[in-house]
């Protein structure tokens, strides 16, 4: 049955739409068609449903959580993109925790800031079959509702986790700690790069990777004139190359 958004929830909601607020959150927010019927997986999670008419209609997945509808203006109001479809859902958090490492190797994320990068990424390491994402602290928080909204669901699926900084990667995996740069380093292609069992870090486009002294770089040869490549775009062809190489 359908209800009326309470003022109490109204101004919760409201208070996501800063990033402060969204800090001390412990929900966030999942909007549009796509993601928020990519929660089938992750039912228990979501708290309630805010949806306009047309937008509820949008929704394929049968929740037993508060569903409340409002106005078209009204959920613009609470909206945290432009172009709305008229259906949010608001979902508990999963604890950001330790890695677990049950992946062929792991995928971390050192320092990235562009969320739209980063949750490329994320849903690009889905697309492969990895379970967990690895972000080093200073990493853009991976609830940004732009890195949400470029995961498209991945969220629902996917671990994240948390280490202080890569310098304890080599004691975390059994295998190679390999760096990623645009230029510099063993070729992805070649035969010694060696993913299994190892880590495989990314760092910021404009800054790159934290510290070079914690594993061996690798890059992706570029024989044209461009000087790097988009970091998610960097990371899709690096994963790629794992099911390649039949790791997945």
């Amino acid at each position: 049955m359908h209800q009326k958004l309470p003022n109490s929830l109204e101004k919760e909601i409201k208070k996501y739409q800063s990033r402060q607020g969204r800090k001390k959150a412990t929900f966030y927010i999942v909007e549009g068609e796509r993601c928020c019927n990519e929660a089938e997986l992750a039912l228990d999670l979501v708290r309630f449903v805010v949806a306009t008419e047309k937008g509820i209609e949008r929704l394929d997945i049968s929740l037993k959580c508060p569903v409340y509808l409002v106005s078209e203006k009204e959920f613009s109001s609470l909206s945290l993109t432009e172009n709305g479809q008229g259906i949010m859902l608001i979902v508990e958090k999963t604890p950001i925790s330790k890695p677990l490492l049950k992946d062929p190797f792991a995928l971390v994320l050192d320092g990235l800031q562009e969320p739209g990068n980063v949750g490329t990424i994320i849903r690009t390491a889905l697309a492969i079959g990895l379970k967990e994402v690895i972000l080093t602290k200073g990493t853009v928080d991976p609830y940004n509702p732009k890195v949400v909204r470029s995961a498209m669901g991945a969220h629902f699926k996917m671990k994240l986790s948390q280490i202080d900084d890569i310098s304890s990667l080599s004691k975390l995996v059994e295998g190679k700690v390999w760096l990623t740069t645009p230029r510099d380093g063993l070729s992805c292609y070649a035969d010694d790069f060696d993913l299994k069992g190892g880590a495989l870090v990314f760092g910021e486009e404009g800054g790159g990777i934290s510290d070079f002294s914690n594993g061996e770089k690798v890059t992706i040869p570029m024989p044209g004139d461009a000087e790097s490549l988009n970091v998610a775009q960097a990371a899709t062809v690096f994963l790629f190359e794992g099911v390649r190489r039949k790791l997945l």
